[in-house]
C-alpha cells in the first residue's frame, strides 16, 4: 500500500511539472540500509529475545525476514521483538528501498542450546567402602563439561560421560558438575555417603551351666562384624546349630579338646575370615562355686537364700516365683537373725516351713547339717580334694535328722546334701558376716552335674 501511494505521488508530480507547474527540485538522501540488534538480558541461551534497531536512512519501505523467529517477518520500520527458540545460527534479513533504489542487509544471530543440567550417582553393589561409583550424565544442551570428584580417583574429568570413579574410604563426598553451552555456565552438585568397610569379629561365652568350660558344653557365639552381609560359621568336631546365622550361633562340644571356631564374613566386595581357638576341658562331673553369699531371713529379698546350680547363683525371693526357676533350685539357707544361733540348710520344698514363700515346682533335697554327728569328719583340705564326682563316693550318709542346726561357734561349717534327682553336694561355710538386716554367711559349694551338663 505504501509503495502504491508513493508511486501515485511521483506520477502526480511528473504530470504537474510537465504541465508547466513550477516544481522545486528535491535532492533525495543516499540509500543506506542498516540495522542492529540487542539481546534481552544479554541472553544467548534458548529461548532468546531479540530487539531489532533499524538504522537505515533514505529508505521508505521495509521487508524484514526472521529465519526461525517468532514472528518470522515484518514490513514495519521498527518491528516488534523477535523470539528464537531453536539453537543455531538464525539469519535476520532487511530489504529496504525508496522510489529509486533498494538494498539488503543480513545479520546472523547465534542461539545457544537451552541447558538441563543433571546427573546420577550410582554406588555399585552397596554403599560400603571401598566403592566404585558410576556417574551417569543426564545433562542436555551443554557443549563442555567440568567434573570434580571430591576424594575420588580420578578427582576430575572433562568427559561427557566420566564413568566409574573409585572411592577408597568411608565418608560423605560431593560430585560437582559445571557445564557451558557457548555463552553461559551452569553448575550443580550432589552428595553421597559411604559406610565404613567391613570389620569381622566375634565373641563367645559358655551358657550359664557351662561356665567351667568342661565338656559337654554349649558355646554362645555372638557376631561382632560390622557392615557384613552374609556369614558362615565353622567348627570342625563340634555341632554348629545355625551355620549361616547373622547375629551369632550356638556350638555344641560333646568332647574335650582344642577346637577352632571360624567365621567367614562377606559383603559382596570383600571376604574376611576370623579364627579363634577354644579349649574344652574334660568333664569333672561337678560344679565348683566360691564366695556364695546366703542371707539371713531378713535379707531374703536383697542377698537371697536359695541356690540353683542351673542358674549358677544364689537367688533372691523375687527370682524364685516361677516354676521353671523353682524346680531348678537345689538348696536353701535359713538364719533367724544376725546372731546366727539357729542356722541350717534346708530343702526347697520346705521353704514355707522356714517362713519363706512357697517355691513353685520345688523339689526335695535331703540335707546333713552336722556330718560329724554321723561320723563324717570334714576339713577344708577334704573339701579342696573333691575334684570330680567320684570323690563324693567317700560320703555314705546323705540324710540327716530333723532339727539339726549350727551356730557361729565352730568354723568352718560343713553340710552334705543330695537333690531329688540324685546329685550330691557339699558346702563349706567359711564366714559369718554380722551386718544387721544385710547379715549373711559366705560359703563355697560343690555339686554334681546333670548328665547333659
Amino acid at each position: 500500500m505504501q509503495r502504491r501511494i508513493a508511486v501515485y505521488r511521483a506520477v502526480v508530480i511528473l504530470f504537474l511539472c510537465s504541465a508547466g507547474v513550477s516544481c522545486l527540485k528535491e535532492t533525495p538522501l543516499p540509500l543506506n540500509v542498516d540495522f542492529g540488534f540487542e539481546l534481552k538480558d544479554e541472553n544467548r541461551t534458548s529461548p532468546v529475545t531479540v530487539e531489532v534497531k533499524n538504522l537505515s536512512t533514505g529508505t521508505d519501505f521495509y521487508e524484514w525476514t526472521f529465519e526461525g523467529g517468532i514472528p518470522d517477518r515484518s514490513d514495519e520500520k521498527n518491528p516488534e521483538a523477535v523470539r528464537f527458540v531453536t539453537p543455531g545460527e538464525h539469519l535476520i534479513r532487511l530489504r529496504a528501498w525508496n522510489v529509486v533504489e533498494e538494498s539488503v542487509k543480513e545479520i546472523a544471530v547465534r542461539v545457544d542450546s537451552a541447558v538441563t543440567i543433571d546427573f546420577e550417582v550410582d554406588v555399585l553393589i552397596n554403599d560400603f567402602a571401598p566403592a566404585d561409583v558410576n556417574i551417569i550424565n543426564k545433562t542436555r544442551g551443554a557443549t563442555s563439561y567440568e567434573w570434580s570428584f571430591e576424594g575420588g580417583v580420578p578427582s576430575s574429568s572433562t568427559l561427557i560421560e566420566p564413568g566409574i570413579v573409585k572411592y577408597p574410604e568411608e565418608g560423605s563426598y560431593e560430585v560437582h558438575l559445571k557445564v557451558f553451552n557457548g555463552s553461559k555456565y551452569f553448575e550443580t552438585s550432589k552428595t553421597f555417603t559411604l559406610q565404613p568397610g567391613m570389620v569381622a569379629g566375634f565373641s563367645f561365652s559358655p551358657s550359664t551351666v557351662d561356665a567351667d568350660m568342661e565338656a559337654p558344653l554349649t558355646l554362645d557365639v555372638r557376631n561382632l562384624t560390622t557392615n557384613g552381609l552374609t556369614y558362615q560359621w565353622i567348627c570342625e568336631g563340634a555341632t554348629v546349630h545355625t551355620p549361616t546365622a547373622e547375629s551369632g550361633t550356638n556350638i555344641r562340644f560333646e568332647n574335650p579338646g582344642t577346637y577352632t571356631v571360624t567365621l567367614i564374613a562377606d559383603n559382596l566386595k570383600e571376604k574376611l575370615t576370623v579364627n579363634r581357638e577354644i579349649v574344652i576341658k574334660d568333664n569333672s562331673g561337678i560344679f565348683s562355686f566360691t564366695g556364695l553369699r546366703f542371707g539371713i531371713s531378713e535379707a531374703k529379698n536383697t542377698i537371697g537364700s536359695f541356690f540353683s546350680a542351673k542358674q549358677q547363683k544364689v537367688l533372691v525371693s523375687g527370682e524364685i516365683n516361677a516354676e521353671e526357676i523353682g524346680k531348678g533350685i537345689d538348696i536353701g539357707f535359713f538364719a533367724l537373725n544376725s546372731s546366727f544361733d539357729y542356722s541350717y540348710f534346708l530343702s526347697p520344698h520346705l521353704a514355707r516351713d522356714s517362713a519363706f514363700p512357697v517355691i513353685p515346682g520345688a523339689t526335695q533335697t535331703t540335707v546333713v547339717n552336722i556330718p560329724a554327728k554321723y561320723g563324717i569328719e570334714l576339713s577344708e583340705q577334704t573339701f579342696e580334694n573333691i575334684k570330680k564326682a567320684s570323690d563324693m563316693d567317700k560320703f555314705i550318709v546323705w540324710k540327716g535328722g530333723d532339727n539339726e542346726y549350727f551356730g557361729m561357734n565352730n568354723q568352718p561349717v560343713f553340710a552334705l546334701f543330695k537333690t531329688e534327682d540324685g546329685r550330691r553336694g557339699i558346702i563349706c561355710l567359711k564366714e559369718f558376716v554380722r551386718n544387721g538386716a544385710a547379715s549373711h554367711v559366705v560359703a563355697d559349694l560343690k555339686i554334681e552335674k546333670r548328665p547333659e551338663e
